[in-house]
């Protein structure tokens, strides 16, 4: 930031929300300037949270900042001259990236990388295949480039500047074969800048003792704001760089440069200092450059001034400023004027250039400043270092000769640079086709607006079954939601294939075979269903959403019926048919009799699976009869190309998944004629899946339907999110328990506050032991040894605590887990660890905030080696329920479990907080480190490391992002 200014205070690692002036104080710019970095650093960092990395809305057409064609279509084989960008609005890590939205523009010339002369802003590239990314910065921008920032009323005095973002499509060759989620990764293309620390000259020493030695510090009698910026980043040559007392901020525009030699010109400038300390003078190092070479990236022209010429009008006032210099490279000079393209400007500097030493170097006044040998450099990497002639605290002297370093007086002294901080967003992956290029990849994200994620759900009327001639027994609905809220008076079309329909009364042949209907208050359409009997034996209907405009929009839903029409197969007679005459007559109208055969739906459409990858909770039912009676030993083929099916065996559970099943299962039927099958939907992107059911010979198939459960489908509740001891060490199911850890107590962790009415004397939560059984008397009667086991309830205390049910043993079963059961058991010589369970039931705690809700106990189960583990917290699967979760009463002592630390690298410091927990490895602490790439409170990585494998219980600790 090229400006005149004391010093940049702002620094997101101070939490600060807001500045505060007070009454009759001096009003600084840094205080103001704060304030305008805390505001954008809110919204930059909401922003990001809201919309990730980078993303932007969807709109119609190709969208913001897509990679288009000139004429708007998808590249395929197009010249370079020829790309172009569209307009909208893009987000690079909250920071909002602006373009007329009808605006479209090449790539060889951008609002931000125009063509200056003949070089193109953005060149063709020799590589075959290339990324082409968001380059977004922040950027100051002065009077000289906006003279509408002039007050023409005042005189046109010079009083703020800009800050601008500045947003560049950029192209970085990759590899054949990297697509979108190769340059999503945050470490693609990552620079680690060249860092720089800064210092004072320690004070002087002298061998006279009659001699006054230096008292070191900063020695200037005034107040400054050094620069120190990268000139030369060293890609062909060595790096260098240039430093201002100033700021830099002392520039003149450049309006001509004339008499040019090799090694010499003359500059014209627009004007003189306001005094001497902002002016030219004999000797200056001077930098000739322009807005078009600072947004390239480029470094400017330096040379050495001579003594400036002020010409004077008839009255005496200055008409034109000329300023003779001579070029530090001759062969580093600029052409003519034109060639430096937007706004040329010469700037003042206090010296350099200078080589980035390891070592420290003196800029004046005591100032030193070194370069660590890491990173990279890059032209315009600057650093700001505020010196002050006197520190006063209150009124009183403090220190005299000082720099403000590290600034905010935290962190090393090796620091990155201040700025430009650069974000980047990949757009799309281009690779060579012929002469021209083609789109291989899209890689922007982008969203709906929140008016329009609106969804269209199936609510009822699927899998309905009816005889020719008669509506389904129920209407059809669907419902209409943006989020969970219903939207009322949306258009919805349905259509049917040949049958009839009607919104309000029973359809008849009469009515049409598509009408429109609108959503109610409750954002619900239905419609009556009467379905062609020349059909085929299974029909749908499909139902869409319309826009204002009248035209379809999301995904179609789908519906199936079915008409009661028997099915004509050859079949041998079952026995049931025996009986008849064995007239010819009779036989005759007997083989036409019972080769009719009904494959017919007895249960299991319609059903709702509550995620991906579940099996259907009852098994799908269809029986094989004829009028004689139902037909055995018959092979019933079900069919889901894109999900799993196996044979439902009677009596059988549940399963959840379909592991090794295959997409297609024969049953056999038996004298009952009936066929079952479990079924694994195969869901496609409307949520919904259908199963064919057959049988060889026959002619259309049943198809069933499943749909996936809508979100908020199911009763919600609270949760249980965690389990403890009173120890703090996590309780977790199938593991081995020491007694000092159970007589602790036990800790559920909520995601809501619970009553205490509905826990106190109430028995909503209990640890059961069994103990073996006989034992001492007990076994006088029976057996010598324990044979068998009773079940004890521990007698303990229950307690909630906002969102925290606690159990806690009373005192004479504290004492007793902790002595003297094992002393019992050792007189019954019993030596084998003890069965618990712990057991919360959920339908008897009730939330404080409303009464209708309960804690519900489901919890889905997984394998970690041989033990069985909950995957917490527990689900909305079953409202209310008993949550049980088993563990082994053991006396020895138990070996911590080895696992290894949890990558927890983007994730925020809470999330992974929660991670750790449930991994049985705590928090040692938080270390926060400066990082460009990643934004302020994400996990940058773990000490240990992720994967390490450590003890559980071993403290973990987080390296935390503080931003830029």
């Amino acid at each position: 930031m090229h400006g005149d200014f004391s010093r940049r205070t702002f620094d997101s690692a101070d939490g600060y929300r807001a500045v505060l002036f007070q009454q009759g104080r001096v009003m600084l710019d840094a205080d103001w300037n704060e304030q305008t970095d805390i505001t954008a650093h809110h919204d930059e960092v909401r922003t990001a949270d809201i919309v990730g990395p980078g993303g932007g809305p969807a709109t119609s057409g190709p969208g913001p900042f897509a990679i288009t064609a000139a004429d708007g279509s998808v590249p395929g084989a197009t010249a370079w001259a020829d790309l172009r960008v569209a307009g909208g609005t893009y987000y690079v890590d909250g920071i909002l990236c602006e373009a007329d939205p009808a605006g479209r523009w090449p790539l060889t010339d951008q609002p931000h990388l125009p063509q200056v002369g003949s070089s193109p802003g953005l060149s063709e590239p020799a590589a075959d295949r290339v990324a082409l990314y968001l380059d977004v910065w922040a950027r100051q921008v002065t009077a000289e480039e906006d003279p509408a920032l002039l007050e023409v009323a005042l005189g046109g005095p010079d009083t703020t500047t800009r800050a601008q973002t500045v947003w560049q499509v950029r192209a970085e060759p990759v590899d054949p074969g990297v697509t979108c989620v190769d340059v999503h990764d945050p470490g693609w293309l990552h620079r680690t800048p060249r860092p720089m620390a800064a210092g004072l000259q320690p004070a002087g020493s002298t061998a006279d003792p009659c001699e006054i030695s230096g008292t070191g510090g900063y020695q200037r009698l005034s107040n400054q704001l050094y620069r120190v910026q990268i000139h030369d980043d060293g890609s062909a040559g060595p790096a260098t760089f240039v430093w201002s007392r100033d700021n830099g901020s002392v520039f003149a525009g450049l309006t001509g440069i004339d008499d040019a030699t090799a090694s010499t010109a003359t500059l014209g400038l627009d004007r003189v200092g306001r005094d001497d300390q902002s002016s030219f003078a004999d000797g200056d190092l001077v930098e000739v450059t322009s807005t078009d070479l600072e947004l390239r990236g480029l470094r400017g022209f330096l040379a050495r001034a001579g003594t400036p010429v002020v010409v004077a009008d008839s009255a005496g006032a200055a008409a034109a400023v000329t300023l003779p210099v001579e070029w530090l490279d001759s062969a580093h000079r600029p052409a003519d004027l034109t060639a430096l393209g937007r706004a040329p400007i010469v700037r003042r500097w206090d010296g350099g250039p200078l080589p980035l030493r390891v070592g420290a170097t003196e800029l004046e006044a005591g100032i030193t400043v070194r370069f660590p040998n890491s990173g990279t450099p890059a032209t315009g990497d600057h650093w700001l270092i505020p010196a002050r002639t006197v520190r006063m605290a209150y009124g009183l002297a403090q220190q005299s000769g000082t720099i403000e370093w590290p600034p905010g007086g935290r962190g090393p002294d090796e620091q990155r640079p201040v700025g430009p901080v650069h974000h980047i967003a990949p757009l799309g992956v281009l690779e060579r086709a012929g002469a021209g290029w083609s789109l291989a990849s899209d890689c922007r994200t982008l969203f709906p607006p929140l008016t329009a994620m609106v969804t269209i759900d199936l609510v009822g009327g699927d899998g309905q079954e009816a005889m020719p001639g008669r509506p389904l027994p129920e209407p059809v609905r669907v419902v209409v939601r943006n989020g969970r809220l219903p939207v009322v008076g949306a258009p919805v079309r349905f259509t049917s294939a040949g049958g009839h329909l009607a919104d309000t009364g029973l359809p008849t042949a009469g009515s049409p075979p598509s009408v429109t209907v609108t959503t109610g208050p409750d954002g619900v359409a239905d419609v009556r269903w009467l379905l062609d009997p020349n059909g085929s034996s299974t029909q749908a209907l499909t139902v869409r959403r319309l826009d204002g405009s009248g035209d379809p929009v999301d995904a179609a839903v789908v519906v199936t019926g079915r008409l009661s029409v028997a099915r004509q197969v050859q079949w041998d007679p079952p026995r049931g048919c025996d009986r008849f005459a064995a007239t010819t007559t009779v036989q005759q109208a007997l083989v036409g009799l019972v080769t009719t055969r009904q494959l017919r739906l007895l249960g299991g459409d319609g059903q709702e699976v509550a995620e991906a990858g579940r099996c259907v909770p009852q098994p799908v039912r269809v029986v094989l009869d004829s009028p004689c009676g139902p037909l055995a030993k018959a092979e019933v083929v079900a069919l889901d190309e894109a999900g799993l099916v196996a044979v439902a065996d009677a009596g059988q559970p549940t399963p959840g998944t379909l592991t090794g099943a295959d997409v297609k299962a024969v049953f056999v039927t038996g004298a009952d004629g009936v066929a079952a099958f479990w079924w694994q939907p195969g869901f496609g992107g409307d949520g919904s899946a259908t199963l064919d059911i057959m049988v060889d010979g026959g002619d259309a198939p049943i198809r069933v339907t499943a749909q996936l459960d809508p979100p908020g489908s199911r009763r919600p509740g609270l949760h249980i999110t965690d389990l403890g001891f009173g120890t703090g060490k996590p309780f977790r199911n199938d593991t081995d328990v020491h007694p000092d850890e159970l007589a602790s107590g036990i800790v559920v962790d909520l995601d809501g506050e619970l009553d205490p009415d509905s826990v106190a004397g109430k028995p909503v939560a209990r640890v059961e032991l069994e103990l073996p059984w006989p034992v001492h008397s007990d076994g006088d009667a029976w057996a010598p040894v324990p044979i068998g086991y009773h079940n004890v309830t521990l007698a303990a205390d229950l307690a909630a605590e906002r969102e925290r049910l606690l159990w806690t043993p009373r005192g004479r079963t504290e004492g007793w887990l902790r002595d003297g059961l094992w002393s019992a058991l050792a007189d019954a010589h019993w030596d084998e660890p003890l069965l618990g369970r712990f057991i919360v039931e959920g339908w008897a705690l009730i939330s404080a905030k409303d009464r209708d809700l309960h804690v519900n106990g489901h919890a889905l189960t997984r394998m970690r080696g041989t033990r069985t583990l909950f995957a917490l917290p527990t689900d909305d699967e079953i409202t209310g329920g008993v949550f049980t979760q088993w563990f082994r009463l053991t006396r020895a002592p138990l070996r911590p479990q080895r696992k290894p630390v949890p990558d927890l690298v983007r994730r925020t410091g809470a999330v992974a907080e929660r991670l750790l927990a449930a991994e049985g490895l705590p928090l040692a602490g938080t270390v926060v480190e400066r990082d460009d790439r990643i934004r302020k409170g994400l996990v940058l990585r773990t000490e240990p490391a992720a994967g390490t494998v450590v003890d559980e219980g071993t403290p973990i600790t987080l390296v935390v992002s503080a931003g830029r």
